[in-house]
């Protein structure tokens, strides 16, 4: 099944639907929304974090649909897309990021959604995003990237080296001793996202179906960073040319707060407290390197920008959704000023 011309999916105001990919074997949850495309309009693709259905997100696409032209999309196993019928349902074969980008790809060939693409990526997705870049970018010129590519949002993004130096994140210990914490109730989860009871209900649910899958398929996180690692996409500057938004937010302040509060609860052995307060001190040291080591996928060609978001922790896309909003029209700007620069460069 190929859509041609006259596209709804790129022209209703909201589409979706789970789609087929037999060459995968697989269907894949898409919604698409916001304004028509135009020739040469950049669509915005988002990519969730490990665990975390599109419905999760579901003001993020709100709120973007205001202003541009997004498809969000649900991986392998999460929520109504399903697992690949290829026989390896015995949970020897991992999901990857590497099999998730193919899908993407196939996807989108199918519902004949072309570029130019605006990526934007939450916690583990920066590594399926990543993957699915790399994939689009081969054997193109950095004068072109953009063409392709036209923008990367990276928010609070997991990074190659965070998966290699943290057996989990967060820590085991610190999941223990924060298992009884109420974090919804705790931090007004509820009332911020701006979430309709609907909206709200529906996630329990798509995350119940999305954990029950998983559980036959796990999605392999710290695989598919080291596969990424082995492209060397930093020191070869793998988006050289692009237009890059960096995004840091205050996630120590998060895991010291479910600390305090299950400490306060009696949770966790003199150990296992003590491991936890290791994993917080080193991710408080070491998570600015790591998330800012990201800008380097844009060479002297690029442009970049770094945002570190200190009254803001990693869930703050729930909460404002205008936080990921204000990166995408930074790189719709810059996008802008080139293709300006570029037609005046034409003598148009």
């Amino acid at each position: 099944m190929t859509i041609h011309k006259h596209n709804h999916w790129d022209t209703r105001p909201d589409v979706s639907c789970l789609v087929p990919l037999p060459s995968r074997k697989l269907s894949l949850f898409a919604h698409a929304s916001g304004p028509a495309r135009r020739p040469g309009d950049p669509l915005v693709i988002f990519f969730t974090g490990a665990g975390g259905p599109a419905a999760s997100y579901v003001k993020v696409q709100q709120h973007l649909s205001r202003f541009v032209r997004t498809l969000f999309f649900d991986r392998a196993g999460y929520d109504l897309s399903t697992l690949p019928q290829d026989g390896q349902d015995d949970g020897s074969t991992p999901l990857t990021a590497q099999d998730g980008a193919k899908d993407l790809d196939v996807l989108l060939q199918t519902l004949d959604l072309a570029p130019p693409y605006i990526l934007v990526g939450h916690s583990f997705g920066g590594i399926p995003l990543r993957e699915f870049m790399h994939s689009k970018l081969q054997g193109a010129k950095s004068t072109g990237v953009t063409d392709i590519i036209a923008g990367i949002v990276l928010y609070d993004t997991g990074a190659e080296l965070a998966f290699d130096l943290y057996p989990r994140i967060p820590s085991a210990e610190l999941v223990v001793i924060s298992e009884d914490v109420d974090w919804v109730a705790l931090t007004h989860l509820r009332e911020q996202s701006g979430m309709t009871d609907d909206e709200w209900n529906y996630i329990p649910g798509a995350m119940e179906r999305t954990y029950r899958k998983l559980e036959v398929r796990k999605e392999d996180t710290h695989g598919s960073a080291h596969c990424l690692a082995l492209k060397r996409q930093l020191e070869c500057h793998a988006y050289d040319g692009g237009i890059l938004s960096v995004v840091r937010c205050n996630s120590t302040s998060d895991y010291q707060l479910l600390y305090d509060e299950g400490v306060k609860l009696g949770a966790g052995t003199d150990e296992q407290r003590e491991k936890a307060r290791q994993f917080i001190q080193s991710w408080s040291l070491f998570n600015c390197q790591i998330v800012r080591a990201q800008m380097d996928l844009v060479g002297q060609k690029g442009t970049v920008k770094y945002t570190y978001h200190d009254d803001w922790g990693h869930d703050s896309p729930v909460r404002k959704p205008a936080l990921v909003g204000e990166q995408v029209r930074w790189v719709l700007a810059e996008l802008g000023k080139r293709r300006v620069a570029q037609t005046d460069k034409q003598g148009w």
